[in-house]
């Protein structure tokens, strides 16, 4: 407590500079691992840009989508409906909430917001305009109404995420992109306070229209210049909360203290992506009888140490899986006798030497794996199923490369085989496999893909993705995802390899209600995220 105690004072050091600096009774310290950026609280800004109370603390969406389940909370929406064509969307926004200003919220401010984004498209992020919104109005003070050209319901999210700002203040702002909103003015549970190079401080929103809480007096950001250094301030009791990468999170933090936790939910996988474009990888039979010659179960024990399991092969993550994997449908088995003889009945027989021929009788090349330049986890994994692949008669190299050339690689489609994360994903595995094998986010090779780095597409994936969008009830939602699923199964385009976790790392010490496997009511995130403001609300001094 000592420890604790002095690092308050530090902080209360360093925000001086506010000048209504004040000593809240209760504060929830938390420790980053990066350094801080300019003073920007400008919510349409990239997260990169501005400081991470933003979106978490000071302002608002209308509602949060857990991508861990797919469970909507209500915050400045208090429900929504969808008209029978799924073309207007209505919502229901909160009566009796106040700006930090003191002035009152209505539906007026969140439509406002949508239409700011229409006349500033730099600031659509997220392509809501160009994905089907036609208009956003307030019929009244409660009542928001969206319309869309087309039927989009997997645009809901994204609806439901946007930050709402007050339209008294941002119509006067008419250089949205270079605005640093220094005197933020939100609806959220806390407001700003000060900010100095060693902490950044926000205080209760007196008037916040959520009874009761939050119950917290204060959050406080300190930074750090790495990992290391964050986990040290949480290991010496200096923090209450930390979202800090470790190899071994079991032994690194857990059992250094009776009250160091983690809960490090899968809202991801990592990926052995093939280059369809290239053969033999272009070969469906091909692709599935590697994947079945790869351990994958081996691959995260050596890469992770036991803190992340083998992905399900349908790449879906373990919290979508009771409601989006059809019944029945069993994660590839690894069977390395079965996978060798798989490749030969598909025509890419062995040599006297054991050396895999190609259908032309030729030995096959040494294939490369691309992988992150000093990435531990992914070099590993690499290692991992290169093994495998020379016991089925496969060579492999694996290929290091710094970041530009890493993702330019898999985007432009000059790799064999590259191992990366999902570049999708969302509330249901349809913005994954949306974003994998959609057409409209592949691209000739030489020319960058937003995200289908495998370059698949089918035509019975195509439709059942579109399908999908179209309507909003849940049966024929799964029927199209049921489709999906066993195209992708059957061709295997990718393979997932591992399970890829947010890094959820708190102490008991002083609070209590942070989110948990029991009690997962956020993703696990807690950057600058709608998720981080529900365990801003919910954590409790002891």
């Amino acid at each position: 407590m000592r420890k604790l105690l002095t690092l308050t004072a530090v902080l209360a050091a360093a925000l001086t500079v506010s000048a209504h600096a004040q000593q809240p009774k209760n504060v929830f310290t938390v420790v980053r691992p990066t350094q801080w950026g300019a003073q920007n609280f400008n919510p349409f800004a990239p997260g990169d840009q501005h400081l991470l109370p933003t979106n978490s603390a000071i302002y608002e969406s209308l509602f949060y989508v857990n991508t861990l389940n797919g469970k909507v909370t209500p915050v400045l929406g208090t429900k929504y409906t969808w008209s029978a064509d799924n073309k207007t969307l209505t919502v229901s926004t909160r009566p009796g909430v106040k700006w930090h200003d003191g002035s009152a919220f209505s539906a007026r401010d969140a439509a406002f917001t949508f239409n700011y984004l229409k006349q500033y498209p730099a600031l659509d992020t997220s392509a809501i305009w160009k994905n089907g919104l036609a208009g956003a109005k307030a019929t009244n003070d409660t009542t928001l109404v969206l319309t869309f050209s087309k039927a989009n319901t997997t645009i809901f999210p994204y609806i439901a995420g946007q930050m709402i700002v007050p339209e008294a203040i941002w119509s006067k702002i008419t250089s949205p992109l270079t605005e640093t909103n220094a005197k933020p003015v939100g609806t959220g549970p806390f407001t700003f306070d000060a900010y100095s190079q060693q902490a950044l401080r926000v205080l209760k929103n007196p008037n916040y229209w959520m009874k009761g809480q939050p119950y917290i007096d204060a959050v406080v950001w300190v930074s750090t210049n790495s990992n290391d250094a964050a986990l040290l301030k949480l290991l010496k009791g200096e923090a209450d909360y930390g979202y800090v990468g470790q190899a071994d999170p079991v032994n690194g933090y857990q059992k250094k203290g009776p009250n160091n936790q983690f809960w490090w939910p899968v809202t991801g996988d990592n990926y052995l992506y093939f280059n369809t474009t290239k053969a033999p990888f272009n070969d469906p039979a091909f692709r599935r009888a590697l994947s079945q010659g790869v351990n994958t179960a081996n691959v995260a024990e050596k890469a992770y140490a036991g803190a992340a399991k083998a992905a399900h092969s349908s790449g879906i993550i373990p919290g979508q899986q009771a409601q989006w994997l059809p019944a029945g449908t069993a994660s590839l088995k690894y069977d390395m006798a079965a996978a060798d003889a798989a490749l030969t009945r598909a025509g890419y027989k062995k040599n006297a030497q054991g050396v895999r021929l190609g259908k032309d009788g030729k030995p096959l090349p040494t294939f490369k794996i691309l992988v992150g330049a000093g990435w531990t986890d992914f070099i590993t994994m690499a290692q991992v199923v290169g093994g495998d692949l020379k016991k089925i008669g496969l060579n492999t190299q694996i290929d290091q490369q710094a970041w530009s050339s890493y993702s330019g690689g898999l985007q432009t489609g000059t790799f064999d085989m590259g191992i990366s994360w999902g570049w999708g994903g969302g509330p249901t595995p349809y913005y994954l496999f949306n974003q994998s094998f959609g057409p409209e986010y592949s691209a000739a090779v030489g020319k960058t893909a937003p995200s289908n780095l495998s370059r698949y597409t089918n035509p019975a994936v195509t439709a059942a993705l579109t399908q999908f969008q179209s309507t909003s009830d849940t049966a024929a939602q799964k029927k199209a995802m049921a489709t999906i699923v066993k195209t992708v199964m059957t061709d295997m385009p990718w393979l997932p390899l591992t399970d890829r976790s947010e890094f959820s790392n708190y102490s008991t010490v002083r609070f209590t209600g942070f989110p948990t496997a029991q009690n997962p009511y956020n993703s696990g995130t807690a950057d600058d995220t709608a998720g981080a403001r529900l365990m801003y609300l919910n954590v409790k001094p002891k």
